[in-house]
């Protein structure tokens, strides 16, 4: 399907998409990255695919600064209605590119990136994995679910070992001291419930990557 007719079916059903995403429990969604955010320190995120607002509202009301990037247009107005932060930041952009984003010039301690993936072909998404580490500052931290296996008719099935394989080449390729590090990665039953579309049991993989200056310069982390 068209990038095009997917962020339409996004506008198409706002109203019941964003009741279901803000219905599920934010801290239970994010809880393996929260175990590896720095301890008492704000940080600049960049959430991806910001759909009803609800990560950008559970981080921002932690205090942190979240860049939140959604293409449509009436789920990022129902979101900016719902969760009212000075906090956070809307724009109308989407990967692989991020244009806006991009030419903020700003670099970001974390990135997320929650059930946006599969919506992108392989080449799509691994430019996007591409553009969101040339967004993260050194020591950032980047976090990706995606459903598994695929939950509606408009998305793509991902390769268990397709982010691994993107990090061996980034690094193979990386210039200086920057390498990336997975550094947790498991599958999670979704919390509400869902089937696949094949029937089967739904489940979302959770990967975090870090962006390494150096092995010896590491924050100290919660857990």
């Amino acid at each position: 399907m068209p990038r095009s007719k997917v962020i339409q079916y996004f506008n198409d059903h706002a109203s019941s998409l964003s009741a279901q995403y803000n219905s599920l429990d934010r801290a239970k969604v994010h809880a393996d990255l929260m175990r590896f955010l720095p301890v008492s320190q704000k940080l600049r995120m960049l959430d991806i695919g910001a759909g009803s607002g609800a990560d950008a509202g559970f981080f921002a009301a932690l205090g942190h600064e979240v860049v939140a990037a959604e293409p449509a247009k009436n789920l990022r107005e129902m979101a900016n209605k719902t969760f009212k932060n000075k906090k956070i930041e809307w724009v109308a952009d989407k990967l692989p590119h991020l244009k806006s984003v991009t030419a903020s010039g700003k670099k970001f301690d974390v990135i997320y990136a929650v059930g946006t993936l599969q919506y992108l072909d392989k080449k799509d998404r691994m430019a996007s994995l591409d553009k969101m580490a040339s967004l993260l500052k050194a020591d950032g931290l980047l976090e990706i679910q995606y459903p598994t296996p695929r939950s509606r008719e408009h998305q793509f099935s991902i390769d268990s070992r397709e982010i691994a394989g993107f990090v061996k080449l980034f690094n193979k390729a990386a210039q200086g001291n920057f390498r990336l590090k997975v550094i947790h990665r498991k599958n999670i039953k979704d919390f509400s419930g869902r089937k696949a579309l094949d029937g089967s049991d739904l489940y979302f993989n959770t990967t975090i990557i870090k962006y390494l200056k150096s092995p010896a310069n590491k924050p100290k982390f919660h857990g």
